[in-house]
């Protein structure tokens, strides 16, 4: 009797089944959107998108609204108002996910160091920490990492105003530039492979800052190099590396001067009201700039003097990156070279030109009379 009931209803359905098809269906769509609602929550916690058909899941339905990225934050300055400002040695810690990256301590909270992270899928904030050199929290603050993925590259650096979360400082705010590459980023080799990359970066971020200032729209791409190159240096007293003395170095030439060079003044207002530079080095007399692989923050000047005996000038970095100064102040002996090169080859072919014949009469014999 079983086996023919089961059989009736293999074949023309079951009555009772077919009455609550409709309910179990719901319930089973409800239940359906319960656990991918719970599968969504996990995913936060566990590392469920490690499987790679989840991540395509969850980007296709829209959970997830990036992929995975490499992010390259440009960390400026922390700047915060403290009576031990001058002895407190701080690092920025960035985070994203299970992600960490640090900067080096640095006592004056001038960074100017480039850090590395991946922002995995389904990240939602990257948080930037101040921290002192003990890991004693002193600040925070966090970044939505959407608004980050969105926005242009290389934008100007953006003051953010962080949360005291330690005593001793006021107002904490922090200077960055972050940089954003996907998997799909024609420029991905350039700046997540290699400390070149990092540098070229902070080249461009430096000379973008230059074009920006007043009166730099348009201006000549020499112009812009020695606008970038511009800025406050500590210069080390003669062979006495320990001493050092505040300076401003600036490139000026034509027509200010009749030749390219590099020049010292005592301040950036001695500068401005041109005043007689302390030293003045030729561009083209420089054979080399060079950086200090023993100290992070020094570079060295090499040129010859109007005798050609061999110089050194030894600077160490205030305001950016030492490799910044380096790469600008190469560019700039290079286009010096280039410009000077063009001016001899127009010089000799003035030379070989052949003089007005005498009896032309648009010759100096003509109007003679």
């Amino acid at each position: 009797m079983w086996a023919a009931a089961t059989m009736w209803s293999l074949i023309f359905g079951n009555p009772l089944l077919a009455l609550l098809r409709g309910p179990l269906a719901i319930c089973a769509l409800i239940g359906t959107v319960i656990a991918i609602c719970g599968c969504m929550r996990c995913c936060n916690s566990c590392h469920w998108r490690d499987c790679a058909v989840l991540k395509h899941i969850l980007r296709c339905i829209g959970h997830d609204t990036f992929d995975e990225f490499e992010l390259i934050v440009l960390v400026h300055e922390a700047m915060f108002d403290s009576a031990k400002k001058d002895t407190l040695t701080t690092v920025v810690q960035i985070t994203a996910g299970a992600h960490t990256v640090k900067t080096s301590p640095n006592k004056s909270s001038v960074f100017e160091q480039p850090l590395h992270i991946t922002v995995e899928q389904g990240t939602e904030q990257l948080v930037v920490d101040l921290l002192t050199t003990s890991s004693k929290l002193l600040a925070t603050v966090k970044i939505d990492v959407y608004e980050i993925q969105s926005e242009t590259n290389l934008q100007p650096e953006i003051v953010y105003q962080m949360r005291q979360k330690g005593k001793g400082i006021q107002n904490p705010r922090i200077k960055l530039t972050m940089v954003a590459s996907s998997a799909d980023d024609p420029e991905r080799g350039l700046i997540s492979s290699t400390t070149r990359s990092d540098v070229s970066i902070l080249v461009r971020q430096q000379l973008k800052k230059a074009q920006m200032k007043p009166g730099k729209e348009g201006a000549s791409q020499m112009d812009v190099l020695k606008e970038a190159c511009s800025g406050p240096l500590e210069s080390f007293e003669g062979s006495r590396l320990g001493q050092t003395q505040a300076v401003y170095v600036a490139v000026v030439g034509p027509p200010i001067s009749r030749r390219w060079v590099m020049g010292i003044w005592r301040d950036q207002r001695d500068f401005l009201e041109k005043k007689r530079a302390i030293k003045e080095v030729p561009l083209l007399k420089i054979q080399s700039i060079q950086a200090d692989q023993k100290r992070n923050h020094v570079f060295v000047v090499n040129f010859f003097d109007d005798a050609r005996n061999r110089q050194t000038l030894t600077f160490r970095r205030v305001d950016r990156n030492r490799d910044v100064w380096v790469e600008i102040l190469h560019l700039l002996v290079l286009k010096a070279r280039e410009q000077d090169n063009k001016q001899k080859l127009q010089r000799d072919r003035s030379a070989r030109s052949p003089s007005p014949s005498p009896t032309s009469s648009y010759g100096y014999h003509s109007f003679g009379h």
